[in-house]
């Protein structure tokens, strides 16, 4: 008897991710669409807090622009190409200028992209997105673990800091002048 042979997909590319509708939301990793899950209140209350300390910070000095989880970055333009979309990120206004791919995604990584923890996400999941941000041009990723109370900042050139929700943020030279009590960015409820 003849066995079948199944064929993958082909890869999918940046053009016909452009026109996918955009509910529910995907990545792309390697040409292959993963499909975002739906976030916890914890989760989207550190979206919202977190975002709101960096839009203000960056709408007051004028530094560039913050986006939610809708922004896609283009780690890896190569076919099959990868794309991801941080719970939050920070474009500086000297990269805002850049061309868009297909009418809506950054080439490269944001200047600081935030990724908060889910039930959903492996280490081997986060540890590859920040290697692609970082590789991509991306100056700094933070982790929030809502669950620990910590916010680690990886930047290519130090080793990963941790710092907990008795410790105070600072943006560096990726985000300048920035300054915010980690206990600030995360729900006052979440243990």
């Amino acid at each position: 008897m003849a066995t079948q042979q199944t064929t993958a997909a082909p890869p999918v590319t940046l053009e016909e991710y452009a026109a996918l509708s955009k509910h529910p939301r995907y990545e792309l990793v390697k040409g292959v669409l993963i499909e975002l899950m739906t976030a916890s209140r914890d989760h989207e209350r550190t979206v919202i807090r977190t975002g709101r300390h960096m839009d203000i910070h960056v709408d007051t000095h004028g530094l560039g622009e913050v986006y939610g989880s809708n922004r896609g970055y283009v780690t890896d333009p190569d076919s099959p190409a990868t794309l991801r979309m941080p719970d939050i990120s920070f474009v500086s206004n000297a990269r805002l200028n850049q061309p868009e791919l297909a009418g809506m995604l950054y080439d490269g990584a944001p200047d600081l992209a935030v990724e908060i923890l889910s039930e959903s996400n492996t280490t081997a999941e986060i540890t590859q997105k920040i290697d692609e941000y970082l590789d991509a041009g991306g100056l700094a990723v933070w982790v929030i673990d809502i669950d620990a109370r910590t916010l680690t900042v990886h930047t290519a050139d130090a080793p990963p800091l941790t710092l907990t929700d008795a410790d105070t943020i600072d943006g560096a030279d990726y985000l300048p002048g920035f300054a915010c009590p980690v206990a600030d960015l995360l729900p006052a409820g979440a243990v």
